[in-house]
């Protein structure tokens, strides 16, 4: 029999699951449409390709095959791609695949928070962090940030459950879950340091953890499998010479200027991922657990994810989805603050006009939460805002209908691959700033056959004198221009 707390805990998430298939069927282009597509154009490729996980498949590789290298392990634009095969090409299995990813994770980090706080505090949490608006955007769309938060809050979860219980199956399933996490974000190896931290809570007695012959198991069996994987996504860069380059560390002279820490902790973290008042409870619950033994996990968990952010500096800086994962443990203090604000302010015996005060301005920023949770949610998928992206579709698709299928085409936005995935073609994709008529020219030489831009009041005015004057114009409106080379 659920208990009241548990149906509640089952409500908060099949409500996350029915509001994010709002719009499902709508472009990947709200949030991160680069990465959307990427990883959709992986999906395609291998339903049209041949179903090989460990041969990648890019459009923007210009005329070779499009072999990617040096990525995380694609296991999930393969599972989209085995959808594809039962229910054909159809975008909305890869927001899908996301959503029921988050339902995963919103399970696990209810179980986890209920094993270190109280149920009225994991509920909260819970809330949070399925109406938190990034997790809400990013776990609906078509790329693999779902599914990791969803198998790093898991392997967490089954871990500590191992560690207090053992028994091989949780063994097994904390394994499987820290394998696939590590193998799709090479960056959650880091969240290694909680699991240490538990292991030396229970093995307290000169590193006796490092006897455990399980523990050494769990190691080879989680990180053999993501070494080979790397080392062949290595490989892969030879073949097309094309990489994300996912293994980089960032500059020592990044840490030396302030915009990093603006940039990361302020805009990203502080302001988009806990809306600020999020911010201010988070802070509340880490003061007011500090000295709190249970809540040492959460505190590594938390302090792991900000070791991402410093190492891969550069590009936490440019890729905001990167930040997201610190909403999940941040959620289980933002939950025990906001729980226990009244039980603080009664026990630090605060009385009179200003325990009232303090009491209204908790209500307030209680209040607040969700209402800009809300706002920001809503406001990103506004008609008016979504059509201005929507271009990118329409001369996709027209340059789908009247190019052969081979045809190699040029597409130039902000240099990711959008057009490229909308017209279903191969080719390069370069950013407006970067496109020269030198360059178009040498694609042309290499194979090009269209030139495709959404960019007209950016793109330098010259170059599309040059390229109306001396090729053919199919299309050109006041979103797109399509020329045949």
């Amino acid at each position: 029999m659920l208990s009241k707390h548990s149906k509640f805990a089952i409500l908060i998430i099949i409500s996350g699951f029915l509001a994010r298939l709002i719009n499902i069927k709508l472009p990947l282009l709200e949030v991160a449409s680069w990465r959307q597509c990427d990883t959709a154009a992986i999906a395609r490729n291998f339903y049209y390709n041949g179903m090989n996980i460990f041969y990648p498949q890019i459009l923007a590789g210009g005329a070779t095959e499009g072999y990617i290298g040096e990525t995380e392990f694609h296991l999930y634009p393969f599972a989209v791609a085995l959808l594809y095969k039962i229910f054909g090409v159809h975008e909305f299995l890869g927001r899908l695949v996301s959503i029921l990813a988050f339902c995963g994770g919103a399970f696990f980090l209810y179980k986890l928070s209920r094993k270190y706080v109280d149920k009225t505090s994991s509920l909260i949490a819970l809330l949070f962090y399925t109406f938190n608006p990034y997790i809400f955007f990013y776990s609906r769309s078509f790329q693999p940030e779902s599914s990791m938060l969803f198998l790093s809050i898991a392997m967490l979860y089954f871990f500590s459950e191992w560690i207090d219980k053992e028994g091989w199956k949780r063994f097994a399933l904390m394994t499987l879950c820290a394998t696939a996490a590590f193998l799709i974000k090479l960056p959650t190896i880091c969240l290694g340091l909680p699991l240490l931290y538990l292991c030396l809570k229970k093995y307290k007695y000169k590193y006796k953890f490092v006897m455990q012959w399980q523990l050494w198991l769990f190691v080879c069996l989680s990180l053999i499998p993501t070494f080979l994987w790397y080392k062949h996504s290595h490989y892969l860069v030879s073949l097309n010479n094309h990489s994300w380059s996912n293994l980089q560390l960032s500059s020592y002279s990044i840490y030396l200027g302030s915009s990093f820490y603006s940039r990361v902790f302020y805009t990203e973290v502080l302001e988009r991922d806990l809306l600020f008042v999020g911010g201010v409870f988070l802070i509340i619950g880490i003061i007011f657990t500090f000295k709190k033994k249970e809540f040492g996990y959460i505190r590594y968990w938390l302090l792991a994810i900000i070791i991402v952010f410093f190492l891969g500096a550069e590009k936490t800086m440019v890729h905001t989805y990167y930040t997201i994962p610190l909403i999940a443990p941040a959620s289980i203090f933002i939950g025990y603050a906001i729980c226990n604000s009244t039980r603080l302010i009664s026990a630090y015996r605060i009385t009179g006009i200003r325990k009232a005060v303090l009491l209204t301005l908790y209500l307030l920023i209680v209040v607040l939460l969700p209402i800009i949770g809300y706002h920001k949610i809503t406001g990103r998928y506004k008609a008016k805002r979504l059509a201005k992206d929507y271009r990118v579709r329409d001369a996709g698709m027209v340059v789908d209908k009247i190019a052969a299928k081979d045809d190699l085409i040029i597409g130039s936005q902000w240099g990711g691959p959008e057009i490229l995935y909308y017209s279903n073609r191969r080719g390069w994709s370069t950013g407006v700033y970067a496109c020269s008529i030198g360059f178009i020219e040498d694609c042309r030489r290499s194979g090009a056959k269209y030139f495709v831009t959404t960019k007209l009041d950016v793109i330098d005015s010259n170059i599309i004198d040059y390229l109306k004057k001396n090729y053919e114009t199919i299309k050109s409106t006041n979103e797109y221009l399509i020329v045949k080379l």
